[in-house]
């Protein structure tokens, strides 16, 4: 999604890219930094809103005092695109032409993936999905950090969270970096199942930062690369990126 996000992005005059799965009411943006989860959701929900009461491709243009914006509504989703006075409209209609059926296409492949019978918190998620995540960040943590490190940060950092998000109680880490479920307990289902496991994530890759300069947070993407564009489309990342702050 990255990569779509910023060709748009590439256009002149453009500085800042927000996509909105429509069915999932998930968002994925290129912001400036400025832009915290609360900008982000008050700019989302009005266009979320206006893209649930019609289903009709549209394209909207709007004017402000300082720069413009092009608004793409489409069954799948709504795509705000912002920029300067000087953003180039031809140039962007261009870009988009590829860029918004991407996204679309997209959003429909991970609805799809999420009508199966796991344990989903409301970004559409899955315990299990989540818990492969983690165990494919460890794995590849110990390419470069080695078992120990990462054995020993992935417990620290869980058993420091679990007052916070008590469903990590029931997973366990076993000596070789191993995360799994606790036998006898149910995957959690609650809405604080994904920021949980990026929390989790986020305490992980920073302990082993203060432990080596083998590691940084900014490392994760690479960490994941198996399944970034699933996690993305999840909303993990920029919860990630929120509990950093």
């Amino acid at each position: 999604m990255n990569k779509i996000l910023s060709s748009i992005r590439s256009v002149s005059g453009v500085w800042g890219t927000l996509a909105i799965d429509k069915k999932r009411s998930l968002t994925y943006q290129l912001l400036p930094s400025t832009y915290d989860s609360d900008v982000v959701k008050s700019i989302a929900i009005p266009i979320l809103n206006l893209g649930q009461a019609q289903d009709k491709g549209l394209i909207v243009d709007f004017f402000f005092d300082n720069g413009k914006a092009r608004l793409y509504s489409r069954p799948e989703a709504m795509v705000l695109i912002m920029g300067r006075f000087d953003m180039d409209f031809d140039m962007l209609a261009s870009v988009c032409k590829e860029a918004v059926p991407a996204i679309c296409r997209r959003f429909s492949r991970a609805n799809l993936a999420d009508n199966g019978p796991t344990s989903t918190d409301k970004s559409g998620a899955s315990f299990e999905f989540l818990l492969k995540a983690i165990n494919i960040l460890g794995s590849n943590a110990q390419q470069k950090i080695g078992s120990y490190l990462v054995t020993k940060h992935l417990r620290n950092a869980k058993d420091k969270l679990v007052e916070k998000y008590q469903f990590l109680s029931s997973i366990t880490v076993d000596n070789n970096g191993v995360a799994f479920l606790i036998k006898g307990y149910p995957p959690h289902k609650g809405d604080d199942l994904l920021q949980g496991f990026a929390h989790w994530a986020n305490l992980f890759i920073s302990n082993c930062a203060h432990s080596t300069d083998k590691l940084s947070p900014s490392d994760i993407l690479e960490l994941t690369i198996e399944i970034r564009d699933r996690l993305e489309l999840t909303g993990f990342y920029q919860l990630y990126a929120d509990v950093g702050i």
